[in-house]
């Protein structure tokens, strides 16, 4: 059984509620990472969380409605299925953002099944094809030279984060479910000319992250905090905030 990591959007509580109830006793494959009210708010949980799936009503007064949600992404980063009273909205959910269902409710619990069902296979193609295709990311490597080691091959996926330390950088990785750290004996700026840009994200004068393995980021006063596999955490600076957080939004817009 795959995973599916979603997103409820709606304004209702109730309909929140009984869809939530409805995926825990028939699709436990799916796992609520998130819930959304209005568009401002989904907007946020998104870029946070980056869930595959996103469960999503249309009529969200007074602020806007589903499609407001959607605009702002070039290209959809999770699949979407529609939860609504409307019918009569479905042509224009089909020509704008080609959803992988349509449910209206009350919809049944088989209709929702179905659905979950036809996510599960769109999620699976989506990783497949990455698997195929592979990721220019994914191909990235590291250098760096160990005084007992010899040369190390680093790759970028596997890169947590760096941190300076004076002339020096801690890199921290992350594999086989593991925290390894590395120093290198280069400055952060250095290390950082040799990393790819879309992929890594400059948080703080000492702190450069990889954006793939963020799991959540939350703000803490002026300034902010990344959480990474781990239980690593990385900062935001308060002169970064702002450019940390359009830059993570255009790595999940692919």
């Amino acid at each position: 059984m795959n995973h599916i990591n979603a997103m409820i959007v709606d304004d209702e509580n109730g309909a929140v509620n009984t869809l939530r109830g409805m995926l825990g006793e028939f699709c436990p494959e799916v796992h609520i990472v998130a819930e959304a009210n209005s568009v401002e708010g989904a907007l946020r949980a998104a870029t946070q969380y980056r869930p595959d799936l996103v469960f999503l009503d249309i009529e969200m007064p007074p602020f806007g409605n589903g499609f407001d949600f959607l605009r702002p992404f070039q290209t959809l980063p999770f699949g979407v299925i529609f939860t609504t009273a409307y019918p009569q909205y479905a042509v224009e959910a089909i020509n704008t953002v080609q959803p992988w269902a349509y449910l209206v409710k009350p919809y049944r619990v088989v209709d929702l099944m179905a659905a979950v069902r036809t996510a599960g296979e769109r999620i699976r193609e989506k990783n497949l094809e990455a698997s195929v295709n592979g990721n220019t990311h994914d191909n990235s490597s590291l250098v760096i030279a160990d005084s007992r080691k010899g040369n190390l091959v680093l790759r970028a996926r596997d890169i947590l984060y760096c941190e300076a330390d004076g002339s020096a950088t801690l890199i921290v990785l992350f594999r086989q479910g593991r925290v390894e750290k590395i120093i290198a004996s280069r400055t952060l700026k250095e290390i950082e000319t040799e990393l790819p840009g879309a992929l890594f994200c400059r948080t703080h004068n000492s702190f450069l992250v990889n954006m793939a393995h963020v799991e959540r980021w939350e703000r803490t006063g002026r300034n902010g905090l990344i959480h990474l596999p781990g239980q690593e955490r990385v900062e935001i600076s308060v002169q970064r905030m702002d450019f940390f957080v359009q830059q993570f939004m255009a790595f999940v817009r692919g």
